[in-house]
C-alpha cells in the first residue's frame, strides 16, 4: 500500500484531539519506574493506586480487604485499562499497524 494515499488520513488522524494521549510503552516505562521508587518503609505515603495494586497482585492477603464483587470490579476495570492500552499502543489490524507506523514516523 502507497504511503502517499494514506497521507490525508493521517492528517486527520493527527489533527484528532483524541491521537496524542501521552500513551506509549515509553510512558508506561517511565511511569512503572518511578511508581517502583514508592517505599513505604521510609515514609512514602500509602496511597489507593498502590493499595489497588497489592490488591490485584495478591489475592489471597490485601485481596481480602475488598469483597467479592470489588474485586471483580477492579478486576474488570484493570482489564479494561490493559485491553485500551494494548489498542493504543498495539493496533490489532494491518491497517491499523500501517497507520500508527506511519503517525510514528511522521512525529519523529
Amino acid at each position: 500500500m502507497n504511503d502517499e494515499k494514506l497521507q490525508p488520513l493521517v492528517d486527520r488522524l493527527k489533527a484528532c484531539p483524541s491521537h496524542d494521549t501521552g500513551i506509549s510503552e515509553k510512558s508506561l516505562f517511565e511511569t512503572w519506574k518511578c511508581y517502583r521508587q514508592t517505599d513505604l518503609e521510609h515514609g512514602d505515603e500509602l496511597t489507593p493506586s498502590v493499595m489497588a495494586a497489592l490488591i490485584l497482585y495478591d489475592d489471597e492477603q490485601f485481596a481480602e480487604l475488598l469483597n467479592e464483587q470489588e474485586r471483580s470490579q477492579l478486576s474488570a476495570l484493570a482489564k479494561a485499562a490493559v485491553e485500551r492500552y494494548q489498542q493504543l499502543t498495539k493496533p490489532p489490524n494491518k491497517l491499523g499497524k500501517l497507520i500508527a507506523s506511519i503517525i510514528k514516523k511522521d512525529s519523529t
